[in-house]
């Protein structure tokens, strides 16, 4: 019996090459899966409870429209486009002014959606979609002055959401209080409003017929009097289902739009894992094979027990794991910075598969000396018998 630890079957350049390549086609994965995720984004609105979004109605359009019963909430807002000066730049952006901090869950930035709030009281509170904190460098906490109708408003930044992405730029929200209330006035008129339904199909009856009277325009705008009827009846027949936002019509477009990319991509990105996990089997299958035909012989007449063997093969599968195990964590931290979910389907199906084909190799290998060590051992009693 050999007193020597056998350490010929070790990890060496043969094996990094293979461990790159794992590493590349994860990093593919992640690429691909951020890719998705993004596209997955613009989806992001289905799981608010907005149904449909109406343009310009007036203060009686708005309780007119709650008091149906097929409607849980409406919210209006006042729209500006203005200008974000942020920490990295400054970002044109959407910016809508609602009513009431109670009502920004039943807008576009729905509890569903919510990345990070903060639990202090600010001033004037902002909320902002995460493509615009994003672009703009903004944090929570962080303050931001906007210009309002020649005004500037120091904003805190009190609220991150996923963004649906509709508007370029990003969107942020803002609470008709104190600075924003008393630039706006008492008299402001809204630009639009958010329609919450417990009953899509009687409220977009309603909302088919539906002509927004907050923008409409005073006798005194006019030449004579000819002028303005006209104009009262013009808007009488105005057709708003062009202008007005029905989500569920949106997200069928958006599903002929996208599906097929968001497939495509997803299909890549589990491929490439796929792929990696057999290059993992491949390698820490391949070469213990190859050792095991080619010099498992020579250990045997050099007085290696099937022990000593085990032993070494153990070494060299523990050392592959553990390899592949810090290219997968090096995997997941990219992802994560690439926006992906730190617990997503490709982490946990890399992680777990790297785990599980390891073992299988394990036992792939050992059971394959097993074997062979038997076989040779007996080839080598008879021939030294036949001596």
């Amino acid at each position: 019996m050999s007193k020597y630890n056998n350490k010929r079957l070790h990890i060496s350049a043969f094996d990094f090459v293979f461990a790159i390549i794992f590493f590349v086609l994860l990093m593919g994965s992640a690429l691909f899966l951020a890719e998705c995720q993004e596209t997955k984004g613009k989806f992001n609105i289905e799981q608010t409870k907005v149904d449909f979004i109406i343009e310009a109605p007036s203060p009686e359009q708005v309780t007119e429209i709650e008091a149906r019963n097929d409607v849980d909430r409406v919210v209006p807002y006042v729209y500006k486009s203005t200008d974000i000066e942020g920490n990295k730049k400054s970002i044109n952006s959407s910016l809508y002014i609602i009513e009431s901090s109670d009502d920004l869950d039943y807008t576009v930035f729905s509890d569903s959606l919510k990345l990070k709030t903060t639990t202090l009281t600010a001033n004037n509170p902002l909320y902002v979609s995460s493509d615009l904190a994003k672009s703009a460098g903004l944090s929570l906490n962080d303050t931001v002055n906007i210009t309002l109708s020649e005004n500037t408003v120091e904003f805190v930044i009190s609220g991150i959401y996923k963004s649906d992405y509709r508007n370029v730029g990003g969107t942020a929200i803002a609470i008709m209080q104190n600075d924003v209330k008393a630039i706006c006035g008492e008299n402001y008129r809204y630009n639009g409003a958010y329609v919450c339904s417990n009953d899509v199909n009687s409220t977009q009856s309603y909302i088919e017929t539906y002509v927004g009277m907050g923008d409409i325009r005073s006798a005194d705008e006019f030449d004579s009097d000819d002028a303005y009827q006209q104009y009262l009846e013009n808007r009488k027949n105005k057709n708003s289902t062009k202008s007005t936002i029905y989500i569920s019509s949106f997200i069928k477009e958006l599903e002929k739009r996208y599906n097929s990319r968001l497939e495509r991509d997803f299909f890549i990105s589990t491929a490439f894992i796929v792929i990696a996990v057999i290059v993992l089997l491949i390698d820490l299958c391949g070469k213990p094979d190859k050792y095991t035909k080619n010099d498992v012989e020579k250990d045997i007449r050099n007085n290696f027990t099937l022990e000593q063997e085990k032993q070494m093969y153990g070494r060299y599968n523990s050392s592959g794991f553990f390899l592949y195990i810090i290219f997968v964590c090096v995997f997941v931290a990219f992802s994560f910075i690439l926006g992906n979910n730190l617990v997503s389907i490709n982490n946990i199906s890399a992680l777990v598969s790297t785990v599980l084909f390891s073992l299988i190799a394990r036992v792939s290998t050992i059971g394959k000396l097993n074997r062979h060590f038997s076989t040779v051992s007996e080839k080598i009693r008879k021939e030294s018998e036949g001596e």
